[in-house]
């Protein structure tokens, strides 16, 4: 069963890669997904670099994967993760999968419950394996713990700014607030979520994914709507502080403090 879940693991993988692919060269609609977002445009979306972090996250789990199938089939001794993360992982992928086809034909508020569905598969990752709260070997953060701490970070500021997608194509009008008040309001909701996830995981790695999508915030609106430029700015600042404070008073944990030490595993 452990080599079965391994050999899915990275399956789902290559598949979510391989849809993603599809997705850029207009095949599904004749539309990119870049080209929705822009359809779709709101306020809180960052600026286009920013989705460049999907490079680092599919590399990321590629070695996740990857380490899974070599430690399935060497008998290794970190394979209780693969049998903790079960099926929720695989799920998580077909739900990107889904969520490319349903984004790119524009069914945006399908697209918000398959976002949701692949947050909520990874937070039972990370739940099932007690991930970031207890002392594990380097081996295991390094290829299990940050390549999930990075994909449930972007996925988590990806649900933000696909409700604010589908609040567009419904035609909301923000009730009592204004566009620019309701996107200041995700920002703070958005550094809300990130400062749990430090203090209440230790994901820093996590958070440093909403660092990443704030900065960009900023800069897509520095001179033109400077109040969300800046309120963006403040949350990017304030996680990277709270960052930079959690990982000095936990710096005996951090695997590079262990290399230097010869501490690590």
């Amino acid at each position: 069963m452990i080599k079965r879940l391994a050999v899915l693991n990275f399956l789902s993988v290559i598949l979510a890669i391989f849809i993603n692919y599809l997705a850029q060269t207009g095949i599904f609609n004749d539309y990119t997904i870049g080209e929705i977002s822009d359809i779709y445009s709101n306020l809180f979306t960052p600026a286009d670099y920013a989705f460049s972090i999907w490079g680092l996250i599919y590399v990321e789990l590629l070695l996740f994967s990857g380490f899974m199938v070599y430690q399935a089939y060497s008998n290794g001794k970190y394979t209780d993760f693969i049998k903790n993360t079960s099926f929720w992982f695989i799920i998580a992928n077909a739900g990107t999968c889904l969520w490319v086809i349903a984004w790119s034909y524009m069914y945006i508020g399908l697209s918000v419950v398959l976002m949701f569905l692949i947050l909520a598969k990874l937070l039972k990752v990370i739940l099932n394996n007690d991930m970031e709260i207890w002392d594990a070997p380097f081996k295991v953060i390094f290829f299990y713990w940050w390549p999930i701490c990075l994909f449930s970070g972007w996925i988590t500021v990806a649900s933000i700014a696909n409700m604010a997608s589908w609040l567009t194509e419904i035609g909301w009008d923000g009730a009592v607030f204004t566009e620019v008040e309701w996107t200041v309001i995700m920002i703070g909701i958005a550094v809300i979520i990130n400062l749990c996830m430090i203090y209440l995981r230790n994901m820093r790695e996590f958070a440093a994914v909403g660092v990443w999508a704030l900065v960009a915030i900023y800069i897509r609106h520095r001179g033109d709507q400077d109040f969300i430029a800046y309120t963006a700015m403040a949350g990017a600042i304030l996680l990277f502080v709270n960052i930079s404070y959690h990982g000095f008073i936990n710096r005996k944990t951090n695997p590079i403090h262990k290399m230097l030490t010869g501490n690590q595993d």
